[in-house]
């Protein structure tokens, strides 16, 4: 509005005249104005006016002024060119300006305090404002410095020390719409510090320095009542809108912010506390986070018109370097966090209290080159008011590339609330349980992600299967595979990536990981048993057995013994037994435990005769076979064949000819015949030492079972074994 103050120009152009102070003589008293004279053209008490030509009204002139001061000043201000007018009044204004010459080179010290305040009421109105609650004095302003350097009667530097108290900061909040979808309802600010501007051809340069403070912030990002005009007061209407950030006190001690034209601009701050704070979360219907909204998105460019002529390329501007921040310490107590998930239904909250801690120095460059250092981080605080929370490690927020070593841990976290997760993954909600995580997460500067979550669950319950859920899950079966007999599920699972890959995310690699393990519980149980059985994948773990044989050897009581300490602390499983053999794979090999079969029966037959072995061999166990030594065999051997029947090789007297060992056995496996009987015999005798194994590991024979035995099968990397599936 002051714009139609002022006075429109002639015609006349203008004529630049040098300017001379020295050589202007004087004027020590100022001549009588006419009443009817311009208030513009009238000469100021104490000033010096050179003489001008007669008829010439733009010849040089100087104003050099002791001191000018107003006094409980007041000054109104509305603006109404923004979407959501703002307002403003400052009262008690107190200005002084000394020494000032609008010509040369002085300097001009200046003070300027006052009362910032926010019209309500009929004042409020007159100037379209609509009234508040707490509106009235805010805050006040006190600034005292120096003006330095007039070329042309305008400043080329100054310097001033600042006292803001309690200013309203939201009052800017009209001037952020178009850069950020925030709606600060309130905000005050103290500074007390020093400023330095230098202007020069380049640009101007400025440097702050001092003590900040922003306290009782408050601000969100949902619509607000915008119908009419906003009054801007000590506390805003808050509308229809839901905070999304707020607190109590934010100070930063040390502030240091320097600019200049080519050069980084520089941040530091010494200290920073941040008190009782409050941040909202939300992840949309779409998987989408609120906080990525807040930044607006840059306004399309004008629509293509006619094809012109296009315009000669111009040098790319020289980009501006990277800012340079350091940050000191940073304190946090009585944080507050509030996450919703709308993603899941029915929808998750969750919420994070009492967080405090502190976050070391840290900074955006490192000296000599070498990477940015990590601070020390500490946080601790509750989730959903009673499990608690605690993070450790090294991070560095400002590290280009990032990088991080943390450890994060979490205990007794009730599991019922989870229950959206647990439908929309699964197909089954929770009624019990609790969970302790414990998460390491280190980012190396290539962006290469290790990160391990170790998951313990306790009495963890499923509900009834939920109908038209997105996904089903055998999770009562997978629980029953991974607790033990207390009830207690301890899971490990490994993350491994890397975060400059856009199709990571970390989200995803977990639930993947997790609905992946439920998947086992049908696909491949018993490698839900890993922390107790080493080894078994696909459909079933086995047992594998030599080739014709029935036998366990010591590999084999090693993994049954892991099998049986898996069962016996997870009563609710049960297991089946299929043994298995192939005719084509192992009917040489039977033969020949055949013919040492008949050996050890022909060691026993002998034994029976004699009263002393008769006697032994009664004390042994029941079905234990003799052991045959070396230099028993032949002489057993040489027996076996005796009594065979079999076509056996006479001499010119018609006897049986005596033959070397090797070749009556290649003479008795001949005459040993083997069939499919046989084979089935020998998978049903695979199955039973399996199962007589565990049962003599003190597993109820109730909860072991034998398959049907299996002789039949085209794979071409089978091998002698019994089959193992578990069931619940």
């Amino acid at each position: 509005n002051v714009e139609r103050w002022l006075v429109a120009s002639d015609d006349r152009p203008a004529v630049a005249r040098p300017v001379s102070v020295a050589s202007v003589p004087p004027v020590t008293s100022v001549a009588s104005v006419s009443p009817a004279a311009s208030p513009a053209s009238t000469p100021l008490a104490g000033s010096t006016v050179p003489a001008s030509p007669a008829g010439r009204g733009d010849a040089a002139w100087t104003l050099a002024i002791g001191e000018a001061a107003v006094e409980r000043g007041r000054i109104a201000f509305n603006d109404r060119g923004v979407a959501v007018p703002a307002a403003l009044v400052i009262r008690d204004v107190a200005m002084q300006l000394r020494q000032w010459t609008l010509d040369g080179a002085g300097s001009a010290p200046f003070r300027v305090a006052g009362r910032v305040s926010v019209p309500a009421g009929r004042e409020g109105a007159a100037i379209g404002s609509r009234a508040a609650a707490g509106s009235g004095v805010v805050g006040s302003v006190d600034v005292n410095g120096e003006l330095k350097g007039f070329v042309a009667g305008a400043p080329r530097g100054a310097q001033a020390t600042l006292l803001l108290r309690d200013l309203p900061l939201h009052l800017l909040d009209p001037y952020l719409d178009e850069i950020v979808n925030l709606d600060v309802q309130k905000a005050q600010t103290s500074f007390k510090g020093t400023l330095r501007w230098d202007g020069g051809a380049a640009g101007a340069a400025l440097a702050l320095s001092g003590d900040a403070t922003i306290d009782e912030f408050r601000a969100s990002n949902e619509a607000t009542e915008r119908g009419g005009q906003r009054g801007l007061a000590l506390v805003r209407g808050t509308g229809s809108g839901r905070d999304l950030l707020s607190w109590k006190s934010l100070s930063l001690r040390g502030l240091d912010l320097a600019v200049a034209p080519g050069q980084a601009t520089r941040l530091a701050v010494a200290e920073t506390t941040l008190s009782d704070f409050f941040a909202r979360l939300v992840l949309d219907e779409n998987g989408r986070l609120n906080l990525q909204d807040v930044a607006r998105a840059a306004p399309a460019g004008p629509a293509a018109s006619a094809p012109t002529a296009a315009p000669a390329p111009s040098p790319a501007p020289t980009p501006a370097p990277a800012p340079i921040i350091e940050l000191g310490p940073i304190a946090v107590a009585g944080g507050r966090i509030n996450y919703t998930d709308r993603f899941v239904r029915p929808n998750y909250s969750a919420n994070l209290s009492e967080l405090s801690g502190r976050l070391g120095a840290f900074s955006s460059v490192a000296r000599d080159g070498a990477a940015p250092l990590l601070a020390d981080v500490g946080l601790r605080g509750r989730v959903q008011g009673t499990a608690s929370l605690e993070i450790t490690g090294k991070a560095n927020p400002l590290a280009k590339p990032l990088a991080l070593d943390l450890l994060a841990r979490v205990r007794d976290l009730e599991l019922p609330p989870l229950s959206p997760y647990a439908i929309k993954y699964s197909g089954y909600g929770i009624e019990r349980g609790k969970m302790s995580v414990d998460l390491a997460y280190v980012v190396q500067p290539d962006g290469q992600l290790t990160a391990s979550n170790k998951i313990v669950l306790h009495q963890l319950v499923f509900g009834d299967k939920v109908e038209g859920a997105p996904a089903s899950l055998p999770v009562k079966l997978a629980v029953a595979l991974l607790a033990d007999r207390n009830g207690v599920i301890d899971l490990d699972l490994p993350v491994s990536g890397s975060i400059n890959d856009p199709q990571f995310s970390l989200g995803g690699v977990i639930w993947k990981a997790i609905t992946g393990l439920l998947a086992k519980a049908v696909t491949a149980p018993f490698s839900l048993l890993a922390a107790a059985f080493d080894g078994g994948s696909g459909e079933s773990a086995r047992v594998e057995f030599a080739a014709g044989t029935a036998s366990l050897d010591a590999a084999a009581r090693e993994r049954l013994d892991k099998i049986a300490k898996a069962l016996a602390d997870r009563p609710a499983l049960n297991l089946t037994v299929v043994g298995e053999s192939r005719l084509d794979a192992e009917a040489e090999a039977w033969k020949k435990q055949r013919l040492q079969q008949l050996v050890r029966s022909e060691k026993r037959r002998q034994a029976s005769a004699r009263p002393a072995a008769a006697a032994s061999a009664a004390s042994a166990p029941a079905g234990a076979d003799p052991t045959v030594s070396e230099a028993e065999y032949p002489t057993l051997l040489k027996e076996v064949y005796r009594r065979a029947d079999i076509v056996k090789p006479k001499n010119v007297l018609g006897l049986a000819k005596e033959l070397p060992t090797a070749e009556m056995e290649t003479l008795l496996l001949a005459g040993i015949t083997v069939d499919a009987e046989a084979m089935q015999q020998l998978a049903v005798r695979r199955g039973v030492a399996v199962r007589d194994y565990l049962a003599g590991r003190d597993i109820p024979t109730a909860r072991l079972f034998l398959g049907a035995p299996r002789v039949a099968g085209d794979d071409a990397a089978w091998s002698p074994r019994a089959d193992l599936r578990i069931g619940s």
